[in-house]
């Protein structure tokens, strides 16, 4: 035990331990609805990494655990098995190396949890949004033609939607229904609730 503790509060290991700490003790918050999921979904600098390593779109604690789960376990191993090989004048150097070696492991384990949480998630974002169509909707947008906005009442605060008409051009707080969904935009085609006799 007490070698444990050696190794796992110790460099490089100690850096893992204290991620893999926040990590789980955020999955614990999640998992008692103390916070959401953290989804790798909006804009902004964050999200702009996300997308350049294949992390967008997909819920971050699963995969930030499994990241810091694998770079924890093979630093560990690394630090206990390997490092006590080398000469001490170049342990610094190793240590170094194994972080950043683990940290590559642990990216790759990311990736590979994200992969089929990705398209779980997306086949369940297209599952929700069919289940919209024919639904009652309300125009937010000024105006609503080639491109626009439409809340649709959920029982709690609403949904916002990007919307468009192939008819008419639609005013803010007209009705609406929506008949079609865009699966590689998001965007709803929507018409008139109750058209007009020449619409």
């Amino acid at each position: 035990m007490t070698e444990f503790l050696h190794v796992a509060l110790s460099f490089p290991t100690a850096l893992w331990s204290a991620a893999l700490t926040l990590i789980a003790a955020a999955a614990l918050l999640a998992l008692l609805g103390a916070i959401d999921g953290i989804s790798g979904a909006g804009e902004g600098l964050l999200d702009s990494l996300l997308v350049r390593v294949g992390l967008n779109g997909v819920p971050l604690l699963p995969v930030a655990l499994a990241l810091t789960l694998t770079g924890w376990l093979t630093c560990y191993l690394g630090q206990l098995l390997l490092l006590p090989l080398i000469a001490p004048t170049w342990r610094g150097v190793a240590s170094v190396l194994l972080l950043l070696g683990s940290l590559g492991l642990g990216a790759l384990a990311g990736r590979a949890v994200a992969r089929p949480l990705r398209r779980f998630v997306q086949g369940q974002d297209a599952l929700a949004r069919a289940e919209l169509l024919g639904r009652e909707a309300t125009v937010e947008s000024g105006i609503l033609a080639a491109s626009g906005r439409v809340s649709v009442q959920d029982g709690g605060a609403g949904l916002i939607l990007d919307a468009r008409t192939d008819g008419p051009p639609l005013l803010r707080g007209e009705r609406v229904i929506l008949v079609a969904h865009d699966p590689a935009t998001h965007v709803f085609t929507v018409r008139r609730a109750d058209p007009t006799p020449d619409a």
